[in-house]
């Protein structure tokens, strides 16, 4: 008989946008079918350049997409996790935003740190691509972070997030809409030096393939392809492009100057065409300054690896054969980053545990 399979909402809320998921999962297989999406582009990073304090005016937004995303979620019967990234974790006034989302819509909100939004992101990067094997370098450029992991099987043999995203630099350099090649150029500096660490860490941890997950990086596969390929709808997963082919495009969304010119490039998404133009720059930089000759998306990001690590935590009596120790592989790396006592670490998790199990009623 089969086991009785069981809905989870995953909500992903980003700087940018807020995106909904979910899922009809079969608890003991730990496979998962999508069964609806939604998205909803609220801003919540924008107003402030250092991204310090969430706006009333953002704050609203995001409001009014939860409890539209809680209403979808529980007409499914789908129990909801939600997770918030770059904008929320920086903002001064966090603590006010998570209760008033728990007031008004009932869903209880995790801050994930940057380490933890790229393991996220890796769990739903393994779900989509065959990577496994591989020694894969993942980037995923969001609203007001990028994150960069290189991972192997089971093992995360480096994670970092950096303060760089389209909503973040559009604010920075672009803030009155029209660029100009100072500005362009000011931006291309910054994230060069911004990606220092993640160049060195590169070239330490070799590579066999690239991958790119989430909006920005997705549409400008999506102008590439159309460009390549006369295709503008379909699933981009596992769409391959050339380091070639992403300098041409970018070269385009940099020559034109105000957000309504850009809306004229084939395939642009019209809600990023006043945030296009940094993000565009931050994958180009990163191209040029870790090597990367070609990049395969992965339409699944940090939603989907929202729902796996739920199965994981909630729904799976024994975990899949190849992703069963990512997470304590995780936390050691994490450890191992920080020069951690090792056999101090492993008597206190011992002790720990055995007081836990004795007192446990």
């Amino acid at each position: 008989m089969e086991k009785q399979k069981k809905n989870l909402a995953a909500i992903d809320v980003g700087t940018n946008s807020i995106h909904l998921v979910i899922a009809e999962v079969i608890p003991d297989s730990g496979r998962f079918k999508v069964l609806d999406r939604e998205k909803e582009m609220v801003r919540l990073g924008s107003g402030s350049t250092d991204m310090k304090y969430l706006s009333e005016g953002a704050m609203d937004r995001a409001l009014q997409a939860l409890h539209r995303f809680k209403i979808i979620a529980d007409s499914l019967r789908a129990p909801v996790r939600a997770v918030a990234t770059s904008a929320v974790r920086e903002a001064l006034n966090q603590d006010e935003f998570i209760r008033q989302v728990r007031t008004e819509t009932g869903i209880k909100l995790e801050i994930a740190s940057g380490f933890e939004e790229a393991r996220l992101i890796h769990l739903g990067v393994l779900q989509a691509l065959a990577v496994f094997k591989k020694t894969h370098l993942m980037v995923d450029i969001g609203g007001g972070s990028t994150e960069f992991l290189i991972g192997h099987q089971r093992r995360i043999l480096y994670s970092n997030s950096l303060k760089i995203g389209a909503v973040r630099l559009t604010q920075r350099f672009f803030n009155g809409q029209k660029t100009s090649a100072k500005s362009i150029r000011e931006c291309e500096r910054y994230v060069r030096g911004m990606l220092n660490p993640i160049r060195r860490s590169a070239k330490r941890q070799r590579y066999e393939i690239a991958v790119g997950s989430s909006g920005t990086i997705m549409n400008i596969a999506g102008i590439i392809r159309l460009r390549r390929d006369g295709e503008e709808e379909g699933s981009l997963n596992n769409f391959t492009f050339s380091r070639d082919e992403l300098f041409e495009t970018v070269e385009e969304i940099v020559e034109a100057e105000r957000p309504e010119d850009r809306l004229k490039i084939d395939g642009l998404d019209p809600a990023r065409a006043d945030i296009i133009v940094a993000g565009a720059i931050i994958l180009e930089q990163v191209f040029r300054e870790l090597g990367i000759r070609t990049m395969t998306v992965s339409e699944y990001a940090l939603r989907e690896g929202i729902i796996f690590d739920t199965i994981e935590k909630l729904h799976r009596k024994k975990r899949s054969n190849h992703l069963h120790d990512l997470r304590y592989s995780n936390v050691r790396h994490l450890a191992e980053s920080l020069h951690f006592e090792k056999a101090h670490s492993q008597q206190v998790a011992k002790l720990a545990l055995k007081i836990f199990d004795e007192t446990v009623s």
